[in-house]
C-alpha cells in the first residue's frame, strides 16, 4: 500500500466496466419499462471553478466530499441511445467517442435499474484533448447515464443520479478496454446537465445545493496550453496524489473563509446580478490561497502562465478568472471576450469561446413506443 506523508492511501485498484462500487439509493423495486426506443440529447460541460474544501479532495471510503462550485457551458456532448434486438447487452457505434466510458455508463445504469433491453450508444464529444480539467470523462458518463434514464422515463431523480454517478466514476486506462481507474469525482459534470443553472454549488456529500443563472451578455473564454500533458488516468492520478498533503493543508487553512465568503458575500451578490464578489473569492482561492501551486503538476508552465494572465481579473477585463479543476485550462467570465482572448494568446494559450448554459441537458429527440 502507498500513502502520502500524512498517511493518505494512494492505491487505486481498477474496477470492471459497469460495476457498482456504490449502490443506487432507492433503486426501483421492479425494473422500469422503456417509454421510447430512442433518445437523443445534448449535454453541457462543466468548468470546476473551486473546491469548497480541498482537504476533502483526498479519498474518504470511496467518496470525495470536497464540494464544488461550477459553471455549466455550452460545449455539448451529443448522445444517441437505441434499444436494439440483438448483439451484446451494450454496444457502441463505430464512430462513438470514448466508447469504453460510454459502455461503462450504460452498463452501470442497466445494472442499477435491473433492465434487460440491449442498448446501442453513440456519443459525439467536443473536439478537445483529455485532461484539460473540463470533465471530459465524467461528462461522458453523465451524458450517457442521463440518456438511459430518459429511455426509461426518468425513474431516477436528478439528485439521486448525481450522487450515484459521483460515487461510481472512473477514467480510462490506456490499453485496457475492460476496466477503469477510480478517480475522484465531486459531481460537477453530472450536476451541470441534470440540474438547471449555469452557476452551481455542490455540497460535500454530492448534493446540488445552490443554483443560479448567468446574464445573457456574459461570455466564457477558455485558455488552454497548446502542448497539454498527455497521460492516462493512472499517471495523472499518481501525479496528483503526490500533492494530496498540500491540498489538505490549503483546505484546512482556508475552508472556513471560503464557506463564509461564498454564503454571506458572493452568492447574495450573484443573485442580485453582481458577479464581482464571486470573482474575488475565486481569484483569491486560485491565486492567493495556494490552489494554483497545488495544481502546478498538471502542466510545467502553469504557475508562469498564471502570472501572465492574472491581470485579466485585477484590470477588470473579466468578472471571474479561475482555473478549471486542477487545470491546465483557465476560464474567464467576461463582457469583453476579445480582450481576454488577447491576454490568453499573449501568454501562449489557445483560446475557445463558449457561453453559459442555464437549462441543463436538452432533448433533441425521443421516439415514443
Amino acid at each position: 500500500m502507498s500513502t502520502t506523508a500524512s498517511g493518505i492511501d494512494t492505491d487505486f485498484p481498477p474496477f470492471p466496466l459497469g460495476a457498482q462500487r456504490s449502490a443506487l439509493a432507492d433503486a426501483p423495486a421492479v425494473p422500469p419499462e422503456p417509454v421510447t426506443t430512442r433518445v437523443r440529447l445534448a449535454y453541457p460541460s462543466r468548468i470546476n471553478a473551486m473546491a469548497l474544501d480541498s482537504s476533502k479532495i483526498v479519498p474518504s471510503q470511496g467518496a470525495y466530499l470536497a464540494g464544488e462550485l461550477l459553471f455549466a457551458c455550452d460545449l455539448v456532448r451529443d448522445v444517441e441511445i437505441d434499444i436494439v434486438e440483438d448483439g451484446p447487452a451494450v454496444q457502441t457505434a463505430p464512430d462513438c467517442d470514448h466508447p469504453v466510458l460510454a459502455r461503462h455508463a450504460a452498463l452501470l445504469m442497466r445494472s442499477a435499474l435491473g433492465i434487460r433491453e440491449r442498448l446501442r450508444v453513440r456519443v459525439t464529444a467536443p473536439d478537445l484533448p483529455a485532461h484539460l480539467g473540463l470533465g471530459s470523462s465524467s461528462g461522458q458518463i453523465a451524458a450517457v447515464a442521463a440518456a438511459v434514464n430518459e429511455l426509461y422515463g426518468r425513474p431516477v431523480t436528478a439528485r439521486r443520479l448525481v450522487k450515484f454517478l459521483a460515487l461510481n466514476h472512473g477514467e480510462e486506462i490506456d490499453g485496457d478496454d475492460h476496466r477503469l481507474l477510480p478517480v475522484q469525482c465531486l459531481g460537477g459534470s453530472a450536476t451541470a446537465g441534470l440540474i438547471p443553472g449555469a452557476v452551481q454549488v455542490i455540497a460535500g456529500a454530492h448534493v446540488p445545493l445552490l443554483q443560479a443563472g448567468l446574464p445573457e451578455d456574459i461570455d466564457i473564454v477558455l485558455g488552454m496550453p497548446n502542448d497539454p500533458v498527455i497521460w492516462d488516468a493512472r499517471a495523472s492520478l499518481a501525479a496528483e496524489a503526490v500533492h494530496f498533503d498540500a491540498f489538505t493543508a490549503t483546505g484546512r487553512t482556508f475552508g472556513p473563509e471560503i464557506a463564509y465568503r461564498l454564503l454571506h458575500d458572493a452568492w447574495p451578490a450573484l443573485t442580485d446580478g453582481d458577479l464581482r464578489p464571486l470573482g474575488s473569492l475565486l481569484f483569491d482561492y486560485r491565486f492567493r490561497m495556494g490552489s494554483l501551486a497545488n495544481c502546478a503538476f498538471s502542466h510545467p508552465d502553469l504557475l508562469a502562465t498564471g502570472e501572465k494572465v492574472e491581470h485579466i481579473f485585477t484590470d477588470r477585463l473579466a468578472d471571474v478568472l479561475t482555473l478549471s479543476s486542477v487545470g491546465p485550462t483557465f476560464a474567464a467570465l467576461t463582457r469583453t471576450p476579445e480582450a481576454c482572448e488577447q491576454v490568453f494568446a499573449d501568454a501562449g494559450l489557445n483560446t475557445l469561446r463558449c457561453r453559459p448554459h442555464n437549462t441543463g441537458y436538452t432533448l433533441s429527440a425521443r421516439e415514443e413506443r
